[in-house]
Parts: C-alpha cells; sequence; structure tokens
C-alpha cells in the first residue's frame, strides 16, 4: 500500500513539474488566476518550462526580454528563444523571430534569415507571417514572381482581418505590382482597411477618388462591397482568437502579451 502512495505521489510530483504544467503556473500567475497576480513570479516559472525546451514558454518568457517588463531588456535573448520555440514548429515564434530579423532589432538586418522564419508561420496559414513573408517578397530585389506571391500572401492576411495586409494588398492592386491592376477591388479594399482604422489607407482612397480611374457609380458601388466584406472579415478575426493587444494593427505588428500568446500558437 505504501508503495503504491508513493508512486502516485512520484507521477503526480511529475505531472506537476512538467514543462506543460510550469507554464500554466505561470499563466495564472500573469492573469491573477489563484491568490493574486504576481508577474515575478509568472516569468519564473517560465523560464523553469523554457529551460526545459517547452516553446510557448520560450516565447512567453521571450517577450519580457523583448519588453524589457519585469526582467532587463535583452533583445539577443529575446531572439535566441524566439528562434528555439520557432526550430520546434511554433508559427507565433516564427513570425516573432522573422520580425527581429527583418527590422535589425537584436540582431544585424537580414532578410534571408527573415524570411527563413516567417514562412514556418506563412506555412501554418498564420496571418502575421504571412504578411510579414509578403513584405520580405516586396522590399528584396527577388525575381518578378515574387510580386505575385507577395500579393498572394497579403491576400491571404487580408482575408483574416489585418488591416495592414489589406492596405498593403490594395496597393499592389492599384500599382499592378504581381498582380493584374484593378482600381475598383483596390478602393474596396482600401476602404476595408481605412475602416478598420488603419489611416494610411485614406490618401490613397482620395487618390482614387479623384485620378478618374474609377466613375462615380463604381465608387458607390466599390463601398457597397467594402461594407459587406467588413463583416466577412470581423468574423475571421473573432475566428481567429489571436487578438486584441497594442501594437497588434501597427505597420509592424508587435508580439502579443504573454496572455494571449495560447491563442496564437
Amino acid at each position: 500500500m505504501l508503495s503504491i502512495l508513493a508512486l502516485a505521489g512520484t507521477l503526480a510530483w511529475a505531472q506537476s513539474s512538467s514543462p506543460e504544467a510550469l507554464y500554466d503556473r505561470g499563466v495564472d500567475a500573469i492573469t491573477g488566476v489563484g491568490p493574486s497576480q504576481n508577474d515575478p513570479a509568472g516569468v519564473d516559472y517560465f523560464r523553469q518550462s523554457a529551460d526545459l525546451g517547452f516553446g510557448p514558454a520560450q516565447i512567453a518568457l521571450a517577450y519580457y526580454y523583448e519588453t524589457g517588463t519585469v526582467v532587463a531588456v535583452d533583445q539577443a535573448q529575446a531572439v535566441d528563444l524566439y528562434r528555439k520555440a520557432a526550430q520546434q514548429g511554433d508559427p507565433l515564434a516564427g513570425w516573432l523571430a522573422g520580425r527581429h530579423y527583418y527590422l535589425g532589432n537584436g540582431v544585424p538586418r537580414d532578410l534571408d534569415a527573415a524570411r527563413k522564419w516567417f514562412k514556418i508561420a506563412a506555412d501554418q496559414n498564420s496571418a502575421y507571417g504571412a504578411y510579414y513573408l509578403g513584405r520580405v517578397m516586396a522590399d528584396k530585389d527577388y525575381a518578378k514572381a515574387d510580386n505575385a506571391k507577395a500579393a498572394a500572401l497579403y491576400k491571404i492576411a487580408a482575408d483574416q482581418g489585418l488591416p495592414q495586409a489589406q492596405y498593403f494588398y490594395a496597393k499592389s492592386l492599384k500599382d499592378g505590382s504581381g498582380i493584374a491592376k484593378d482600381p475598383f477591388t483596390a478602393y474596396i479594399w482600401y476602404s476595408v482597411a481605412s475602416d478598420a482604422g488603419y489611416a494610411a489607407a485614406d490618401a490613397d482612397l482620395g487618390e482614387l477618388n479623384n485620378n478618374g480611374s474609377l466613375t462615380v457609380d463604381q465608387i458607390s458601388a466599390a463601398r457597397a462591397k467594402a461594407r459587406d466584406m467588413e463583416q466577412v472579415v470581423i468574423r475571421a478575426v473573432t475566428a481567429r482568437g489571436c487578438s486584441g493587444w497594442d501594437g497588434e494593427f501597427d505597420e509592424f505588428p508587435t508580439p502579443p502579451p504573454p496572455k494571449l500568446q495560447r491563442f496564437c500558437h
């Protein structure tokens, strides 16, 4: 009987100290589940889990190093942790690691490295991975065929509700970059991005309103289609779940905080 109790106790201890359990404790601590909210305790749990190789904990810990909340800023450490999680195939880690290389944050700017990490996320239908990978395709001097890939990637992210992707997809349509010129559809997507609060779209809408590429009736029809499209996009954002932080809709989306990251893997 004693041996059975000892074995049960050993199993319970192993489960409570598993990487997943430590990560869950960290989330509980930072969200205030239990006695009280305790960010330093949460970070400590994330660190213990990350040291055991658990990807979500590595991403959560990297967030604190990147933002300098609770711990001192250490961009190099953040990149290292994002890479470790991305090497396990985590799409959130993929675009967060790629973001550092794309912006040159904590590492030298390297579009080839950024492309590698973004692709991990984009291949798993991550809106952020697709958007950022599209930006790499457009920014780097690849073959013209890559402009078409950029436009297609923007469309994937636009359909999932990213207004910055909606803007760049509309721009591709307006300019005929990698895709046939289509001012009517460009107007629709510019309108959707503008209504979502992406102010850069307003100037492009003004240009399309005044350059004669669309008739008054076409503009009216495009606005109506945009209103219909917005309902679809809103549902897509809700379904995605990974939403609701400051910087989410910046031109270069920022990392989601750990309390939201569980919806982003």
